[in-house]
């Protein structure tokens, strides 16, 4: 038995006016300041006052978001008492949002409460409905049954996942009025994290036939629109698909997972503050190339990867599987070149003493990250420690 989670997604140009139509009078919005600043949060506004809709907001998310400010939101929230609690802004604010839904439908938890096991939780939306609305074109959050907030311990912003499939969003508002306003830098970071999701997904070890469907279309989505939006930021159609692509790739990884890319991206972006989707980017074609060289022959990651490549038409359908699968690392480093994302850390800005330095720690901080046991193949902090310096370096996996 396997199950498929979804939002009820409304898609495409005037998706917000959808908002008219979700039963609820009074919102509680999650955004961050910059939502403000870039005049989204008026863009909500109005709409809601529209359609007669009251609001409150708290803007104080930050990038990865911390559990300081999931307490605050939460306390205005149970004080607002809303029908609808709205996440405008990235996967930070949506994550935060989620958790804040949870407290309001259930005050008497604390983030160590959210856990897959309880059964409680599958009855979310008594109290209010969640309407996630994604600003950029990747995180997938507005999909998914995880949220990662970060609590201090040993001197440093750890980030931790708290998930549960009754947290996923009752709707997602997919609408490319917010992303067209995306630098091309933001828009390239977001566009690796929406296809690492897609092909991590893919070689995860809980992939399944339907998010393999949605992964493979996010992925050649990704690749023919993701230059576009890039070099024609006001490119409607580019940011509309690129929109999509990231919604279908949150639904593929959110039912099959991704692993060790995301966990190794996850510890880059604790340690050195990069972005997450430049850092789960960076690493994406290691990790993907690890997955291929498995020396286990029950292992099904060539050919997964081969038919990906050519059903995209980057192979021949007659050509060998396992020259078909490394294609695959050949794109994304084509795809990395042309956007600006660049393929080895240490293009990241992160000088070799701060790298050695901090190298165990990363590895450690890998073992924290619940994403790695998805990965088909076998790892050690020997093999982290490879994975790490050779992504470092620039070189090609040969273990």
């Amino acid at each position: 038995m396997w199950y498929f989670y979804s939002p009820n997604i409304i898609y495409g140009e005037d998706a917000l006016n959808f908002l008219e139509n979700i039963p609820g009078d009074k919102c509680f919005i999650v955004t961050d300041k910059v939502m403000e600043e870039l005049g989204y949060l008026k863009i909500l506004t109005d709409k809601l006052e529209k359609y007669g809709k009251q609001y409150n907001v708290y803007n104080e998310i930050l990038p990865n978001p911390r559990e300081t400010h999931v307490a605050e939101a939460r306390e205005m929230c149970n004080s607002y008492t809303p029908d609808l609690i709205l996440a405008l802004g990235g996967g930070s604010v949506m994550d935060a949002a989620k958790m804040v839904w949870c407290f309001y439908e259930f005050p008497e938890l604390s983030l160590d409460d959210i856990h897959p096991f309880r059964p409680d939780l599958h009855n979310m939306g008594k109290k209010a409905k969640l309407v996630a609305i994604p600003t950029t074109s990747g995180t997938g959050a507005e999909t998914t049954y995880a949220a990662i907030i970060s609590k201090f311990e040993n001197d440093i912003w750890k980030k931790f996942l708290y998930a549960h499939k009754g947290i996923v969003p009752t709707y997602a508002i997919v609408d490319p009025i917010f992303p067209v306003g995306m630098p091309s830098n933001l828009t390239a970071d977001t566009g690796f994290d929406a296809l690492a999701h897609a092909i991590e997904g893919m070689g995860s070890e809980w992939r399944n036939e339907f998010s393999d469907a949605l992964g493979v279309k996010a992925i050649e989505l990704v690749f023919k629109y993701l230059p576009i939006a890039i070099k024609e930021g006001k490119n409607m159609e580019a940011r509309d698909y690129m929109h999509q692509a990231a919604t279908m790739a949150g639904l593929a990884f959110g039912n099959g997972n991704v692993h060790i890319g995301h966990g190794m991206g996850h510890s880059l972006g604790a340690i050195f503050h990069i972005p997450h989707g430049r850092a789960v980017g960076v690493v994406l074609s290691y990790v993907t190339q690890f997955c291929l060289n498995n020396p286990d022959e029950k292992d099904k990651s060539i050919e997964i990867y081969a038919k990906l490549a050519k059903q995209l038409g980057w192979a021949n359908w007659d050509e060998d599987n396992k020259k078909a699968a490394f294609t695959v690392i050949e794109k994304i480093k084509e795809l990395q070149k042309e956007v600006g994302i660049p393929n080895k850390i240490q293009d990241l800005g992160i000088s070799r003493e701060d790298f050695d330095k901090n190298l165990d720690m990363l590895i450690t901080l890998c073992y924290e990250d619940a994403t790695i046991g998805m990965v088909p193949r076998s790892v050690n902090p020997e093999i982290f420690k490879n994975l790490f310096t050779y992504a470092y370096d620039g070189k090609n996996i040969d273990f």
